[in-house]
């Protein structure tokens, strides 16, 4: 077989495998974890432990208001709110002053000058005091029982140093909104319960996630370097060897990007983050103990190194073919092997659709949007790899954390 053989295989085999690892494990998951209800609370305390939720806002008018609103209804009965406001230009501090009149266990920190999520997170952080602290995007709005849900580990398991919870799409209006939630629940939420089954996660949802006080102050808090601090402090956790769970009952609703424009960015940032990570945390190969992290960060690397392929493969292939030489590289059309590619994530999202009913019985409305939604997961995703690779690689870490909310709608609306 010639390199281009290989290549060509490697393209379309690669994600039908992963594909199947994720279906397999994600039903095993479910069959020790989830297929019974009721004794999902039989391990819940009798007292529950005071909770202080972060909240970071940068520019959120659109969308705090709602936010507020689904932390006022928590079924939760110790917990408090700090809101840090990131030097925000608009109205947002003005909405959470007006909230807590209302509300005496909100509390809001104004910072002077817009440094980025993990900075605002570390300032709430020196002012937490409760054994546990949960961290939320502006535009997430957790269920009532998302909270206990959250904890509840943290009651049984000492090791335990972070939870994290089950991000489903609020609004399915428009194409790319209802693409995304396909992506949510047959890769996000299947890919965590096939993580879990083997032992590492490979990262917390920002947008809704638990973690032991204390464990988030010893390994330093939330990291300014990297794009994706919900990545980082993933990996530093387990490197000081804390688990980190996944709770599919703890609902979080999300306000995806609706536009071509904001999707990009986001996954551009993403992809920031997934070389931020083989960046700062190469070192596990020079210690064994860290042994059992090297599956995801292996994993990593053959997904960066598919990207790469399938890219530059597909480039080459297009343009020996327009010069009407013999097509050379990876050729983009999918003939057999792409059918067999969308049966598995059609399979994929059956599965995922069979999971998650119970959280979300709309669900089987996105399942028409499975061969829409391959195009862009895997795509998109490969494009802004490749795109990001110089920064990624070559880029300063210092202020990669920076940030820019994405453009926010009202969440009522």
């Amino acid at each position: 077989m010639t390199v281009y053989g290989f290549l060509s295989w490697y393209v379309f085999i690669y994600p039908f495998y992963i594909s199947v690892v994720w279906v397999v494990l994600g039903l095993y998951y479910w069959w020790r974890r989830e297929r019974d209800p009721d004794k999902e609370r039989s391990n819940w305390p009798d007292h529950w432990p005071p909770v202080t939720i972060l909240v970071p806002c940068y520019n959120e008018s659109a969308s705090i208001a709602a936010t507020c609103t689904s932390l006022m209804i928590l079924s939760y009965p110790n917990y408090k709110v700090v809101f840090i406001n990131d030097a925000s230009t608009d109205d947002t501090a003005a909405i959470i002053e007006g909230m807590m009149r209302h509300n005496k266990n909100f509390h809001l920190i104004n910072l002077e000058e817009n440094g980025g999520k993990a900075r605002a997170l570390n300032y709430g952080l020196d002012t937490v005091t409760s054994s546990i602290t949960v961290v939320i995007d502006a535009d997430t709005l957790l269920t009532p029982s998302a909270l206990k849900y959250l904890v509840a580990p943290f009651c049984t398991q000492p090791r335990l140093g972070a939870v994290t919870g089950n991000p489903f799409a609020l609004k399915r209006n428009n194409l790319l909104e209802k693409i995304q939630t396909a992506e949510f629940s047959s890769i996000i939420s299947l890919i965590k319960r096939a993580q879990r089954v083997v032992g590492r996660v490979f990262t917390v949802s920002g947008c809704a996630a638990a973690y032991r006080t204390e464990v988030l102050k010893e390994v330093g808090g939330f990291s300014p370097y990297t794009a994706t601090e919900d990545i980082d402090i993933t990996w530093r956790m387990q490197r000081h060897f804390y688990e980190v769970w996944f709770m599919p009952q703890a609902i979080a609703f999300i306000q995806c990007p609706a536009t071509v424009k904001e999707y990009w960015k986001q996954r551009k940032r993403w992809a920031l983050g997934g070389w931020h990570l083989l960046r700062t945390h190469k070192g596990i190969f020079k210690d064994l103990r860290y042994r059992y992290l090297y599956p995801a960060y292996l994993e990593t690397v053959l997904s960066f190194f598919w990207s790469f392929v399938f890219v530059l493969g597909s480039v080459f292939w297009v343009t020996t073919y327009l010069f009407e030489l013999a097509p050379m590289g990876v050729s983009p059309i999918p003939a057999w092997l792409g059918a067999l590619i969308s049966i598995a994530c059609i399979v994929q999202m059956a599965t995922s659709i069979f999971i998650n009913r119970r959280y979300d019985p709309t669900l089987y409305r996105s399942f028409f949007w499975v061969p829409v939604y391959i195009f862009f997961f895997f795509v998109v995703g490969a494009l802004t790899i490749v795109w990001t690779a110089p920064k990624g690689i070559f880029g300063k870490l210092e202020h990669a954390g920076k940030w820019e909310s994405p453009e926010r709608r009202t969440l009522g609306a």
